[in-house]
């Protein structure tokens, strides 16, 4: 955006369009350039001060310069400002590092023009199945072509009518750049291929967009090239003004809910589903939970869909990323809403402030009908241990007071199927009991080895 707001503010008259904006481009990639290179210079002289003190016990300096969020925000901003200033007043060193980078540019587009031509000599001989069965392909040959369109637009200036290489070396760029079309349109059917078989994410939107992008850039250096008889400089300019206004307008759009990219891989992950194409085990939950509120209204739509419900494995992973984002009970609210089993001990207001802060599913305790407290004694020391039951997420939790405080000491996985009646039956046929382990422990020279076994 900013190179078109310069030029509209600072136009010159008589003056083409493209000129302008590439010299303010370069101007702001610069500019940039020379804020990111100040700032880190300049933290690293902090870092460096704030270690030499910190070998001598001093921690004030460390604690000032990366702990001080004001000190923070005034010295980046600081350092910004004098950064832009120095690159607005020195126009000559601006101009230097172009120049160099310009003439790094000069070397590299060759080497990447003949690397473009050898690829895809090779391809035939290939053949194309290797793409598709590479995840990296359309991002690989994205880079490829973005490097070459980019290096012709450095390297070829507004004010030069031909490229600075032997008739040789102009010829195989011409070439090169006949073939990024090519490219892109492998790239984008890689593209497709993973489309097809799982369907849009992220990432596959944002590459199908800049494969877009970058089949306009390139068909419009190819028109170019069959321009006989006309400056291939003027059309240049038109193509990369073109390019940057669609971007322009994709960033536009990506910003808006046009193009929300995680509506529209949330419904494109649920379609696949409903209409068979993925089963219930192959549903990405991490992906739907980190896909915004259309995510979290995926996830509370599969915990009504009995086909994932039941598989036990599945709705424990479900319900896991359902209450962590809900908020969290107090200790009174578990207080109220867990039953406590015939015949055990109602637990004090320090064992549920325990349970709040440390079982992660507490808060699914509040949900009818989820969680039992019982308690049994499990170690035979003459006092109960309280065992929460989830039936939500099919675990429990068994707690226990250690020198006076709440402690966990363990936690069992239910069996599938396992409810609230089955545990209040057996609890009311006294068939809720315990059974010493197997396998013991190792003592040597009265020192005992607490020994974890597999399997067991």
């Amino acid at each position: 955006v900013l190179p078109w707001m310069q030029y509209q503010l600072h136009s010159q008259t008589g003056s083409a369009r493209y000129p302008q904006f590439y010299l303010r481009l370069w101007h702001n990639v610069l500019t940039l350039f020379i804020v990111l290179v100040a700032n880190g210079l300049f933290w690293l002289v902090l870092l460096l001060w704030s270690a030499l003190f910190r070998l001598v016990g001093i921690r004030f300096f460390s604690t000032l310069f990366f702990e001080t969020e004001a000190f923070i925000y005034v010295t980046i901003g600081l350092i910004t400002a004098l950064a832009v200033i120095l690159a607005r007043t020195q126009s000559r060193l601006v101009a230097a590092v172009q120049k160099l980078l310009t003439l790094i540019a000069t070397g590299l587009l060759p080497v990447v023009s003949l690397l473009a031509l050898l690829f895809i000599v090779t391809l035939p001989f290939t053949g194309l199945e290797a793409i598709s069965a590479r995840v990296s392909a359309a991002g690989l040959l994205s880079t490829l072509t973005l490097m070459l369109l980019l290096l012709v637009a450095i390297v070829n200036e507004p004010q030069k009518r031909v490229l600075p290489y032997p008739r040789v070396l102009r010829g195989m760029i011409s070439v090169s750049l006949c073939v990024a079309p090519i490219y892109m349109l492998l790239a984008g059917w890689a593209l497709w291929v993973r489309i097809q078989q799982y369907g849009w994410t992220p990432d596959r939107l944002y590459g199908a967009l800049t494969v877009s992008v970058l089949l306009v850039w390139s068909f419009g250096y190819l028109i170019g090239l069959l321009r006989r008889g006309r400056d291939p400089g003027e059309w240049q300019g038109k193509v990369i003004l073109s390019v940057s206004l669609l971007t322009l307008v994709i960033l536009l759009l990506l910003a808006s809910p046009v193009l929300d990219v995680w509506r529209i891989s949330v419904n494109s992950h649920m379609a696949r589903y409903h209409s068979g194409k993925i089963t219930a085990d192959q549903i990405s939950l991490y992906m739907l939970d980190h896909s915004g509120k259309l995510g979290q209204e995926a996830l509370k739509s599969l915990r009504d869909d009995e086909a994932f419900t039941q598989n036990r494995k599945r709705n424990r992973e479900l319900m896991t990323f359902l209450q962590r984002n809900k908020v969290s009970p107090t200790a009174d609210d578990l207080a109220r809403v867990v039953m406590i089993a015939p015949g055990s001990q109602k637990p004090d207001a320090a064992f549920w402030a325990f349970v709040k802060e440390q079982s992660y599913s507490g808060a699914s305790c509040l949900e009818p009908d989820a969680c039992v407290l019982v308690s049994q004694d499990l170690n035979g020391d003459g006092q109960p241990e309280q065992v929460l039951y989830n039936f939500i997420v099919a675990e429990s939790q068994v707690y226990g007071l250690k020198e006076g405080k709440w402690t966990q000491k363990a936690f069992a996985r239910l069996p599938d199927g396992f409810s609230k009646t089955q545990l209040l039956h057996a609890i009311a046929g006294h068939q809720l009991d315990s059974a010493p382990k197997a396998w013991r422990d190792i003592i040597v020279d009265g020192q005992r080895l607490d020994v974890d076994y597999y399997n067991e």
